[in-house]
């Protein structure tokens, strides 16, 4: 039988040179760039790396180090694909204070599609305060289930079938003690049941900024639990350890320098493993990587195709067998990205990161709802049903909609994905290597050479975003003006504590053999996590456990979260603060811009079709700021534009938009008519500051202006807060 034909067969073949034409086609010329540009252009990513705009066969890397799928490098996953493969795994966040609707959460989740539970502790008992405490007064439900005990935890998962969907933790710091919670409540189940107690001490340390003891002990001591883990627990599906690089992407980190502390993070826990006795092999199969996940599509699959890469590199070195060369690889939505304005547009952020994350061939997925950060910001009681079931479908979509989990790597073969994946790969080992060289995760941590490289990552990446060079919908393109519909009820947290406190007093006091027991188990550095799994089952709390084992209260600050629309929400909050006449500041559900709030008048001169361009634009940008344009119909003359200016309030602030016809004279006489008007601040849309002030303005903004500057000097304008009438004092605002 005669092969098919190609399915190209009927179309005429397409040369490099027609395709670079095509992909060059649409460029903004640049006066650096010959015309027709000559060699295929190119971009950087936020690490410098190369990104051109055609990829062809002459980019094919050979030798392919991606290998086969479900093979050694793991490049293309550790599974063959196909309609009986396995899907990603869906592990759904569950943050509600209150264990009996962290409950009806969790069992909702379940129903909806969920496949594995994510139970973050609170705050109090992430960081061990005692109840009674005033920290543990301030901290007792926010931002986790309120979890103590084991009957608690008992409490928060009956009626869910554990064997069949594992729980995984968020302890932070105390996770140690909040596994043996965890392992004391399903033993009670009588069933075998998986689990990832997520043991992370240099997450939690660069989350929370203390551990509350020292981080080299608590890097041992996690290096003694997964050995135990592995004997007493492995064969029932319980892992450990956990690589979670949330706090170093909250905080900047690219793609390479996430993946680089990520393997330095791995590589510290498999040391630690081999100290306490655990040989490599089974030390990977202890620990569970957790990578932050975006918006930058193809930047995102080749970042999880890459750390599989580079751990089986480690692996290898490490004496592993090929078939053994890999850890479970789960991803979550980066909280960098979402917006606490509209947040609505987190939707289309949170689907684009789990596409990234299913073709890039993750395990699991947590998806964020796109409520967090109002529920977050008012102290609601986590996301919303709404925003829970939206995160699962989400998944769900791509799963049985989409179908990708019936194929193998997806992006496999794709000249960019695959030089991309090499480029992240070489890089990442090579800024692993200066980690090393510098005393490796522990050591950068603690010498703040990495905050401040962070830092600088993610003020050039800010920088980006102020000056539209990244867009972020919904932030600083197409924003919206007017009320979300978001509006989480606050939770009374004083109250929930002060219960808290009366119910766990209820306790009878426990035998003090436990507590000896423990501390002689931490002593002797074996044995320790069925030490505290006993405590617990005899009803010991978190914070007791925590101290048994020389642990303190921990309490500091972490990197910060440098979410990528805090600069324009800033503004949005001062906006609708003037808008509501509270002179200060505002909750982010509170930003709303009324018909009659910070207002500015946009004065439109010629025909409809000349200036709606401009009008457009600049209505766009000032609604960044939170600033209304009350736009005017088409100016012709001085009489049209008082008489618009006076229909829309009188307003003190005015801003020109033009087509391009229309003559200098025309935009001059239009300034002279509103300085003449009483306009304290005229602003011309698209034109520099030298080109606005020669035409009468005080300030002109265009595509590439920093815009956070440009329009806090235009809401001070508005609130009055600064004198604008002179360029002078508009360019000292800016």
């Amino acid at each position: 039988m005669p092969d098919p034909a190609p399915l190209a067969a009927d179309f005429d073949p397409v040369t490099t040179e027609a395709w670079l034409k095509a992909a060059t086609a649409k460029r903004k010329p640049s006066p650096d760039d010959p015309p027709p540009p000559t060699e295929v252009p190119h971009g950087t990513t936020e690490d410098g790396l190369p990104v051109r705009w055609l990829y062809t066969p002459a980019d094919a890397l050979a030798p392919d180090p991606g290998g086969v799928p479900g093979r050694a490098p793991f490049v293309r996953g550790v599974g063959p694909g196909g309609e009986d493969e396995p899907a990603w795994q869906i592990r759904q966040a569950q943050t509600a204070p209150v264990r009996r609707d962290a409950r009806a959460a969790i069992l909702e989740d379940l129903e909806g599609g969920a496949t594995q539970i994510g139970l973050r502790l609170d705050r109090a008992a992430r960081a061990g305060h005692a109840p009674g405490s005033d920290a543990f007064a301030t901290t007792r439900g926010r931002d986790g289930v309120m979890l103590s005990t084991a009957d608690d935890v008992g409490e928060t998962l009956d009626g869910v079938y554990v064997d069949l969907a594992p729980v995984a933790l968020e302890a932070g710091a105390q996770a140690v003690p909040a596994a043996a919670l965890l392992l004391a409540a399903l033993a009670r189940t009588g069933k075998p049941a998986a689990a990832a107690l997520r043991i992370d001490p240099l997450g939690a340390l660069a989350a929370e900024g203390a551990l509350g003891r020292d981080a080299a002990d608590a890097v041992a001591e996690a290096g003694r639990i997964a050995a135990e883990v592995d004997a007493r627990w492995g064969a029932d599906g319980v892992v450990a350890l956990a690589v979670d690089t949330r706090a170093h992407a909250n905080a900047g980190a690219t793609a390479v320098r996430e993946l680089a502390m990520a393997i330095a993070t791995g590589v510290a826990y498999l040391r630690a493993a081999e100290a306490a006795g655990l040989a490599p092999e089974r030390a990977a199969a202890q620990i569970e990587f957790t990578l932050a996940v975006g918006p930058n599509q193809f930047e995102e699959i080749a970042k999880l195709r890459a750390v599989r890469r580079l751990w089986a590199r480690v692996l290898e070195l490490s004496g592993v067998d090929a078939d053994a060369r890999r850890s479970p690889t789960y991803a979550r939505t980066t909280d960098r990205m979402l917006a606490g304005v509209d947040p609505w547009t987190n939707m289309l952020r949170a689907t684009t990161a789990g596409f990234a994350a299913a073709v890039g061939g993750a395990d699991g997925l947590t998806v964020a709802p796109f409520d967090t950060v109002v529920a977050d910001a008012v102290g609601a009681a986590g996301p919303g049903p709404l925003g829970r079931r939206i995160a699962r479908n989400t998944q769900l979509i791509l799963q049985e909609e989409s179908g990708l989990r019936r194929v193998a790597d997806p992006a496999g073969g794709s000249w960019y994905v695959e030089s991309l994946t090499d480029e992240l790969a070489r890089a990442a080992w090579e800024k692993l290597q200066a980690i090393e060289a510098a005393g490796g995760a522990l050591a950068v941590l603690t010498d703040g050479s990495w905050a401040a490289e962070l830092a600088e990552a993610a003020d050039a990446r800010e920088q980006q975003l102020r000056t539209r060079r990244r867009d972020l919908t919904g932030v600083n393109q197409f924003p919206l003006l007017g009320d979300d519909k978001v509006h989480p009820e606050p939770l009374d947290a004083g109250e929930l504590a002060e219960r808290e406190v009366a119910r766990l007093a209820e306790r009878p006091p426990l035998d003090g053999a436990l507590e000896a027991r423990v501390r002689e188990a931490a002593a002797a550095g074996d044995g320790l996590l069925q030490a505290l799994v006993d405590a617990a089952e005899a009803g010991a709390r978190i914070d007791e456990l925590a101290a048994w084992i020389g642990s303190q209260p921990a309490t500091g600050t972490g990197l910060p979260v440098r979410r990528d629309a805090e600069p324009f929400e800033a503004l949005r909050r001062e906006a609708a603060a003037h808008a509501a006449g509270a002179g200060g500041d505002a909750a982010l559900d509170e930003t709303v811009v009324s018909p009659a709030g910070p207002s500015v008048f946009l004065a439109c001169l010629g025909a409809l079709a000349s200036h709606s361009t401009a009008a457009t634009w600049a209505t766009n940008f000032l609604g960044v700021g939170g600033l209304a344009a009350r736009q005017s119909p088409p100016l012709t003359s001085a009489e049209a534009v008082e008489q618009a200016w006076r229909e829309a309030g009188e307003l003190p602030v005015a801003v020109v938009a033009h087509g391009r016809e229309e003559s200098d004279q025309g935009i001059r006489h239009t300034t002279d008519t509103l300085r003449g008007l009483g306009v304290r601040t005229i602003l011309l849309a698209q034109a520099d500051d030298e080109r606005a002030t020669a035409l009468g303005a005080d300030a002109g903004f265009r595509d590439g202006v920093d815009m956070v500057a440009v329009l806090r000097a235009a809401l001070d304008a508005v609130t009055g807060t600064t004198p604008t009438n002179d360029h002078d004092d508009a360019e000292a605002a800016r």
